[in-house]
């Protein structure tokens, strides 16, 4: 079925204040335009701004740290003055092959920082207004590897 044929409500999101992490590319890309196809105020965060991207509609930060979650968090609400929708779409893998036994602490870390606490840290700065609000939306995607692993990927 393409994007054409599939039906939706032109204003189903107008008047939400959205942030979507990851949406460059991929899904969180998707997810981007079907949310301000739908008339949400959306904010994409990305290490890397697209090339004649419009700064008010994307957050240049690296969403694995903590200053980057916190630049995320404090722009977010700088531009949009709150949040009612968190979409996590960031993650990935730059673990190399070689199974388990190959993975070192530090690439451990750095799977964690990205595809768990990227996530924690939205969450902690976000979830505080929400529920003072007494409104708001989080939605976690991961990877499809949990349906489709990698061989040198599982224990």
């Amino acid at each position: 079925m393409s994007e054409a044929n599939v039906p939706y409500d032109a204003n189903e999101f107008t008047g939400k204040r959205i942030l979507v992490t990851g949406g460059t590319r991929g899904i969180g890309e998707a997810i981007v335009n079907r949310l301000r196809r739908g008339g949400g105020t959306v904010l994409a965060t990305a290490r890397t701004i697209p090339v004649g991207g419009n700064p008010k509609r994307f957050i240049q930060a690296d969403g694995s740290t903590n200053a980057g979650a916190h630049q995320m968090i404090k722009t977010a609400f700088d531009l949009l003055g709150g949040l009612d929708i968190l979409i996590n779409s960031l993650g990935g893998s730059s673990a190399p092959g070689g199974g388990v036994l190959a993975l070192t602490d530090d690439i451990w870390q750095q799977e964690l920082e990205l595809n768990l606490f990227s996530a924690v840290r939205l969450d902690r700065g976000f979830l505080p207004a929400m529920l003072k609000q007494q409104s708001g939306v989080i939605i976690h995607i991961s990877s499809i590897q949990r349906t489709l692993p990698l061989f040198e990927s599982t224990l």
